[in-house]
């Protein structure tokens, strides 16, 4: 009988255990010692924590497993793993969460899980790692025509990127410049940062009537949380990643050894840029971006957009507010509070009306108001 794409993804998940355990009781271990075990059991399921032996239960836990190394990741992973990892990981955590929940996986959803985990098996050099690539080999042979189709629009948009499509190479050049390079080479001018408030604003604008279009029968708040899903800052690093902006991007030295290259926040910010500096050098033609940006919409799995709009917590405050209390949208005020200038902190608050809800702290200002967000949900649910 032949094994669906959800009992094929069980399989990996389960070899994704086998190799993560070993790796995070290890590194855990380093820093904690015999304390390990009580705080990676805190971010098991309920499920979890009812067998009689929780160390054993904790291997099977694969989600709290993926969730140790995000909630430990400053204290123990990052020393080791980089942050294109840690973005695998969080990845991997909505993969969990679509099999926890037995939702169908498309062959271009499960060959993206099968990719995903071996590349993370493979940065902590887990055993399971040649298993879980051959299943991964199998589903691409399934798969490689649709495959051949998305690789040639994220190519479109990668030979674009190349100077010689820009008429101005110069244009481009500054997209690709963070503060950081200018902060160390000052005869360089300007960083992308303007570049990047413009392209921020057309990639809102072009989600949004991609949406709209796509799906007539959405109500305005379902539109607003995928569009937020669809350009949040993890999205936007995938698509800088997959056009090759991760090693094209011109960083200080600072920034380059706290892995820029790897950092969301960054590549995120590189993309809205280029995106910007496209649409100048195009005459500020919407079409020429609209054009080269829809493919990469296309590409992002339905299920993806789904959970992600449904987990945001600044999407689901805005809901609590707009059914609770008016339906203007919260507030969120940011500043930055400490850090470089490639590697900064921030503090956001967000209000309603004039009342504070919540406060939060980050590396982003995405992240800080992120943070803000979920401490006013964990207020009001008090």
């Amino acid at each position: 009988m032949a094994v669906s794409n959800h009992e094929q993804v069980g399989r990996g998940l389960t070899l994704l255990n086998q190799g993560l355990y070993p790796y995070v009781k290890k590194e855990m271990q380093k820093v904690y010692g015999e304390r390990w075990l009580t705080i990676a059991q805190s971010y098991m399921s309920d499920d979890s924590t009812i067998k009689p032996n929780s160390e054993d239960a904790l291997r099977d836990d694969v989600f709290a497993l993926l969730e140790s190394i995000i909630e430990q990741w400053r204290q123990v992973f990052s020393k080791k793993l980089t942050y294109a990892e840690r973005a695998l990981v969080s990845e991997l955590i909505e993969t969990t969460n679509i099999w926890v929940h037995q939702s169908r996986f498309s062959t271009e959803d499960t060959y993206r899980a099968f990719d995903t985990m071996t590349r993370l098996l493979k940065a902590i050099s887990a055993p399971e790692a040649n298993l879980v690539e051959q299943y991964k080999q199998k589903i691409l042979g399934i798969l490689s025509s649709k495959l051949a189709e998305k690789v040639q629009n994220t190519e479109e948009l990668a030979e674009i990127i190349k100077q010689q499509s820009f008429q101005n190479t110069t244009l481009l050049r500054r997209a690709l410049t963070h503060r950081s390079y200018v902060h160390e080479n000052p005869q360089e001018g300007e960083h992308n940062e303007r570049l990047e408030f413009l392209g921020d604003a057309l990639l809102t604008f072009l989600s949004g009537e991609y949406l709209y279009r796509r799906y007539p029968e959405k109500e305005e708040d379902e539109l607003t949380r995928r569009r937020s899903a669809l350009v949040d800052e993890k999205q936007l690093a995938k698509f800088a990643t997959e056009v090759g902006l991760d090693s094209r991007m011109r960083l200080g030295r600072g920034a380059t050894l706290e892995g820029g290259y790897q950092n969301p926040n960054l590549l995120s910010s590189a993309f809205e840029a280029v995106i910007a500096a496209y649409y100048i050098d195009n005459n500020y033609d919407i079409e020429a971006v609209r054009a080269v940006v829809e493919p990469l919409f296309n590409s992002v799995p339905e299920r993806i957009v789904e959970i992600r709009s449904n987990v945001d917590p600044q999407n689901r405050f805005q809901e609590w507010v707009q059914r609770n209390i008016t339906q203007t949208p919260p507030k969120y005020i940011t500043v930055q509070v400490g850090g470089s200038s490639h590697a900064p902190e921030f503090v956001a608050k967000v209000f309603v009306g004039d009342k504070e809800y919540g406060e939060g702290k980050g590396r982003s200002k995405k992240d800080a108001k992120r943070a803000a967000a979920e401490d006013a949900l964990t207020r009001i649910n008090k």
